[in-house]
């Protein structure tokens, strides 16, 4: 009995690795039917996209009942296995780009697989697998009789899906894409149907002038009428008019209703981004996103265009000049549609192998716009390390990528196009042969005149035909393009706006019950903490990088969820307090203040854009930052630079404070706020925060321990645990983890001043 296996694999003649495209390699297929036992099942089929050397290959790793397979070209003869049960743990070796599945066995270490991070969730969940050991009731989310993961891959194609999405952007329907996209046609219907009527007089004005020349040819040529010349000249005069006048409003109005389309889909698609989720942003580049906003949106200008006008009135020209052609002679008709079926064939064929293609330029063009995103902001950095040759050779590298797929498209496009013009040509050449053998040989079958009208609206009839062979790529391209603006759209967002308890009054107690959190599965970097902060109390959040400070601070500000637990606001669980709500009452001070490119009072007002002057630089005198204004040239009016350029860390940090007063808060967090000033900016920083933190409840999170003595209760945590828990003067007395910590800044302030 041959057994099953489903194998997805990256496909390496792909190469878009970045958008998980698969497809099932028949060598590695054949030899696992091969080796498999008659009763051996598959629990795992996960595909390596890189060798071990490091380069993008057709690698895989198998994990079934009974042992592990991997194939990969480093190992002897292709393949390495061994038996589940010999396998002491399993580890993943992260690395830059890319990580190694390594397995202990019998005192040795084995490299197994290496893979990108586009599959990482699939080997993470696999690393489980084995060093649980429990091979029956694998609980991660598998389909162990199909060897695919239900949650993160797409059942139909094997595509890795989004973490927040359970449809797979490839295999979606393209009609419905694009049927969706013309939903933002019906707020312009008045203006869209001007634009039609207008080129469908454009397009009937545009049979007239052939029919004249047919005229002109057979009857006022052969009489040699001056009236009938004049009237037949007057009739193309008043036709090409005609087409200047319309056409013009036709493409204003198709101007028109194009930009503004694009705008309401732009608009949308920035609004649906404030609203997400922190964690959508944290693995995706700025480039990208904006490379969707802008890029694609412009993308679908055009297309809206042609859809919305062009194709219907192509369409409705074919008909038309059909019918003519047919009926002034049916035998030169059916010649024209000769090629026809061949023309709509290779445009099928060329749309299947052009369409993996766009995607691959929209995520090379994406990565050259996240060089530029990064750089441009990272400019002093670059500078202060003298990597501009790195920067420029990075863009560089990048936009060779894109440049190889532009021309890869081109290449098509160079074989496309022509194929399509020989084809129209050789229609042509059969009419003209056929036909000027008639004119010749049978006068009385054709005449001349019949044969110039006849060539002349078949030049115009193969127009619509090439136009509906080229639509083929700009609807490839359009829907490209729409998949990834509707992906923004269609995240699902942080949480709706109506939802929730509404806040009014909030007294400020805050409690911990058992709450775990994780970024990545696996990696806790918070577990069972349990700590209750009373109303106006102030709490110190002490402890070594990484041990979880900041984390709990987005806990509190929900830009992510407890994995397990619960957080209370004044006995209410977060979850069940509308999200804004509970921001309007919550502020924060960072430890890198962010400053919008605008005037500073703007910035200090932006979490209560209502205020009054007067409370703007009321605030900023408790901020301790009204001094350094007022020496401005423009005081309060001056405008910053990006993220407050033209001011130092610590000015930055006062405004960020009289933001916060502005805001007027119940429950205050400062996030290391003072941990990158000299000694007298954070005495002005620290008098502000003094003043700042009155009948709030407020929590603290500080490296500079000296400046947590105020504090009601430090928390001290160390790997995501609370340690300690007291005030100064307790934990100092514990002579615990606190006390150490404060005995090594210490020390270090001491050799600081024997070094003076």
């Amino acid at each position: 009995m041959e057994t099953q296996v489903s194998i997805f694999i990256m496909d390496a003649q792909n190469d878009d690795k970045s958008h998980g495209l698969w497809r099932v390699v028949p060598e590695i297929e054949k030899r696992m039917k091969q080796i498999l036992h008659l009763d051996e099942e598959v629990k795992f089929s996960l595909p390596a996209d890189l060798n071990l050397y490091g380069y993008f290959d057709n690698c895989a790793l198998f994990i079934t009942d009974e042992r592990i397979i991997s194939f990969d070209p480093h190992h002897t003869n292709g393949m390495y296995e061994l038996a589940i049960e010999d396998v002491e743990e399993a580890q993943i070796e992260i690395m830059y780009g890319n990580s190694i599945l390594k397995v202990s066995s019998k005192g040795e270490v084995i490299e197994l697989n290496r893979y990108t991070h586009t599959v990482s969730d699939l080997f993470k969940d696999a690393c489980e697998y084995i060093n649980r050991n429990n091979k029956e009731n694998s609980d991660i989310g598998y389909d162990t009789k199909e060897g695919t993961h239900r949650k993160h891959r797409c059942p139909k194609c094997g595509r890795v899906l989004g973490r927040n999405s359970n449809v797979c952007a490839y295999c979606i329907d393209k009609k419905k894409v694009l049927t969706r996209l013309l939903q933002y046609v019906k707020p312009y219907l008045g203006v869209t149907i001007g634009g039609l009527i207008c080129s469908i007089i454009v397009a009937a004005i545009g049979l007239v002038p052939p029919y004249l020349t047919k005229t002109l040819v057979d009857e006022v040529v052969h009489t040699k009428s001056l009236q009938s010349l004049r009237m037949i000249v007057s009739g193309l005069f008043l036709a090409y008019g005609g087409q200047a006048i319309f056409g013009g409003l036709r493409i204003y109005l198709l101007r028109y209703l194009s930009s503004h389309i694009v705008f309401d889909i732009r608009q949308e698609a920035f609004e649906k981004a404030q609203y997400l989720t922190v964690s959508y942003y944290d693995k995706r580049s700025t480039g990208s996103i904006m490379s969707r906003i802008n890029g694609d949106t412009r993308q679908l200008q055009n297309f809206i265009i042609q859809a919305t006008q062009e194709m219907l009135v192509q369409i409705l020209t074919l008909i038309g000049i059909g019918i003519i052609m047919f009926s002034m002679h049916w035998q030169l008709a059916i010649l024209t549609l000769l090629p026809v079926p061949i023309i709509i064939f290779i445009s099928k064929a060329f749309a299947d192998k052009v369409h993996p293609i766009y995607h691959r330029v929209w995520r090379r063009r994406s990565r050259m716009n996240a060089v530029l995103s990064d750089s441009i902001p990272g400019i002093r950095v670059i500078k202060a390390f003298t990597g501009e040759d790195r920067a420029v050779a990075q863009y560089i590298q990048r936009g060779e990528d894109l440049l190889d797929e532009q021309l890869r498209v081109a290449r098509m496009n160079s074989k496309f196009n022509p194929a399509i013009g020989f084809l129209v040509a050789l229609g042509g050449l059969l009419v003209w042969g056929l036909g000027g053998y008639w004119v010749i040989t049978q006068p009385d079958r054709l005449t001349l005149g019949t044969l110039v009208a006849f060539i002349g609206y078949m030049s115009q009839f193969y127009g619509p035909v090439a136009f509906l062979a080229r639509m083929n790529d700009s609807v490839q391209q359009a829907a490209t393009s729409a998949e990834r603006v509707f992906e923004i759209i269609d995240a699902v967002p942080e949480s709706k706006v109506d939802d929730g308890i509404v806040l009014d009054n909030v007294d400020g107690e805050l409690e911990f019950q058992h709450v775990t959190f994780y970024y990545e599965k696996g990696k806790n970097v918070l577990e069972d903490i349990n700590l209750k902060i009373k109303s106006g109390e102030t709490i110190g959040l002490v402890g070594s990088t990484g041990s979880g400070k900041s984390t709990i601070a987005n806990l509190l500000m929900r830009y992510y969820e407890p994995t397990e637990g619960k957080i209370l606001l004044d006995g209410v669980d977060l979850k069940d307090i509308n999200i804004q709500s509970l921001r309007r009452h919550t502020g924060i001070v960072l430890q890198d203040p962010f400053l919008f490119r605008d005037t500073i009072a703007n910035n200090i007002a932006y979490g209560n854009p209502d205020v009054s002057i007067e409370q703007i630089i009321e605030a900023a005198k408790v901020a301790n930052a009204h001094d350094f204004i007022s020496k401005l040239p423009d005081g309060y009016d001056t405008h910053l630079g990006e993220r407050g350029i033209g001011l130092s860390g610590g000015e930055r940090q006062r405004i960020s404070i009289a933001r916060a007063i502005i805001r007027d808060p119940n429950i205050l967090i400062l996030d290391e706020a003072t941990s990158a000033v000299d000694t007298q900016t954070e005495k002005l920083i620290q008098e502000a925060i003094d003043r700042l933190v009155q009948n709030r409840t407020t929590i603290i999170i500080a490296h500079r321990l000296s400046t947590l003595r105020k504090a009601d209760k430090i928390v001290v945590l160390e790997d995501g645990r609370i340690a300690e828990v007291g005030t100064h003067n307790e934990l100092m007395k514990k002579r615990g983890k606190f006390y150490k910590m404060i005995q090594m800044q210490a020390d270090m302030g001491t050799d600081m001043l024997k070094v003076v």
